[in-house]
């Protein structure tokens, strides 16, 4: 029996595989554009400039917008040796305040990445017409994404619910 979803559900359920098609389009053409790199300056002696600009900047679209999606399937890394050892109910509490402590981190971060982008709007690669500005907008993305997740999260715990929600539910419905 399949449940139907909600709207909501619906919208970021698309989110969700859009992200991952746009981190797995980045990966690759980050591949791509390496290999092009290689072959053209060992195989052929040719530098071509622009690639290296280029892959790193597909590098880091892949690292901000990935971490996004590692936080939805908690794969980020966490040394849990001490909370292991604590009971449920502190437990608990040390999730609340990782929470807390994650959110305010992120929150610095975007007021970073909006602050460098006002800063950077002028400032353009040197190989190809892209302005800095839109690294910092991706940061600037993933780190609200993340907060909304974590929000998500932290309101579920205080209200004594189960974690899986709606951002970060990874769960099929059918069964």
């Amino acid at each position: 029996m399949t449940l139907p979803l909600s709207p909501a559900a619906r919208i970021f359920q698309t989110l969700w595989r859009l992200l991952t098609i746009i981190v797995v389009a980045a990966f690759t053409m980050m591949l791509v554009v390496m290999a092009i790199q290689v072959i053209s300056r060992y195989a052929l002696g040719i530098a071509v400039p622009w690639t290296d600009e280029v892959s790193r900047y597909l590098f880091l679209t892949e690292i901000f917008l990935g971490s996004v999606l590692a936080l939805r399937y908690q794969e980020h890394i966490r040394i849990t040796v001490v909370t292991d050892l604590l009971p449920p109910s502190l437990q608990q509490a040390a999730a609340i305040i990782a929470d807390l402590i994650s959110i305010l981190v992120l929150l610095m971060i975007m007021g970073g990445a909006f602050n460098m982008m006002g800063r950077t709007a002028g400032v353009f690669a040197s190989t190809f017409d892209m302005s800095f500005a839109w690294l910092y907008l991706m940061q600037l993305l993933a780190a609200a994404l993340m907060v909304a997740m974590l929000v998500e999260s932290l309101i579920a715990r205080l209200l004594g619910k189960p974690s899986r929600t709606l951002l970060t539910d990874r769960v099929s419905r059918s069964e």
